[in-house]
């Protein structure tokens, strides 16, 4: 907040910052952010987003997967009334940043630290309680298998932070945020990080740092966005909170040569009601007249 909002908005010009300037703001950022992130989440939650969880929690609630040791999102959704089931692989220290990775100022560590990179590892729990008497549990993206979890909301806050993008390498198995669409029955997902084309970073591009190409590929294919809001960042994050809605499927089969039925080609297609639709027609501010 003590940035200048013309400093803010042009960061990442040469033209309106200066080297020296960029570099003071960025070694600020990057050890407030690890401080921040440790204590708290790699997002920020404000009432707005509790607001948009409620609304499709409401009914049947929200179930988190890799809350963090913290478990920031999912207590404050709590806080609000919201009923909410957490998990994380590792409760003891999951979803902090290890001494050595990426600092919240330095994107470019995350490609070159990959095996130092993981989610901390902390001793071996089934559960915690925190003093707000609100409980997480042990378990990753297997966890929405469990009875009745299907009607629950799947909330998902920077789910593959760890997951490096390497091209010597495939990082799908790696994904948690694939594993759980994998194991995921139900209708509504809720992402909060970056999503394709978002970062400003090129090392991350074009799929953000938040979660993967595997997961981000099969949600935009299994499900359609009906929302999305900007969150507070930092300098070079673009994160948003999103919500996705299951696709109905629709086949069509085209017969082929008559008698042979293996020539027969069937075909799926999505079907979005118009009322789920986002709007098709967006213009940045400097050519928005033109619409």
């Amino acid at each position: 907040k003590n940035i200048p909002t013309k400093t803010r908005q042009n960061f990442f010009s040469n033209k309106h910052t200066d080297p020296s300037t960029r570099s003071e703001i960025w070694s600020q950022q990057a050890d407030l952010g690890e401080e921040l992130v440790n204590k708290h989440a790699w997002a920020t939650p404000d009432d707005r987003c509790m607001k948009i969880i409620q609304h499709f929690g409401s009914k049947n609630g929200i179930i988190e997967i890799g809350c963090g040791s913290n478990a920031y999102w999912a207590r404050m959704m709590s806080a609000h009334g919201i009923d909410v089931i957490a998990y994380d692989s590792c409760i003891g220290e999951g979803g902090q940043i290890t001494n050595g990775g990426e600092k919240a100022g330095n994107p470019k560590q995350r490609k070159n630290t990959a095996k130092e990179k993981k989610r901390k590892r902390g001793p071996d729990l089934n559960s915690k309680i925190f003093d707000d008497g609100f409980e997480i549990h042990s378990g990753g993206p297997k966890a929405l298998k469990l009875k009745n979890m299907y009607k629950r909301a799947l909330f998902l806050c920077y789910p593959d932070e760890d997951v490096m993008e390497d091209d010597t390498r495939d990082d799908s198995a790696q994904s948690m945020g694939a594993a759980c669409l994998e194991h995921y029955k139900g209708n509504t997902v809720i992402h909060v990080g970056e999503l394709y084309g978002d970062t400003p970073s090129m090392d991350q591009a074009p799929w953000g740092r938040s979660s993967g190409s595997e997961f981000q590929q099969r949600l935009a294919s299994e499900y359609h966005c009906i929302l999305r809001a900007k969150l507070n960042n930092w300098l070079h994050v673009n994160d948003t909170i999103s919500v996705w809605k299951r696709t109905e499927l629709c086949s069509i089969v085209f017969q082929g040569d008559e008698g042979d039925d293996e020539s027969d080609d069937e075909v799926e297609y999505r079907h979005i009601p118009e009322d789920q639709r986002l709007p098709t027609d967006v213009a940045a501010p400097c050519v928005k007249h033109l619409l």
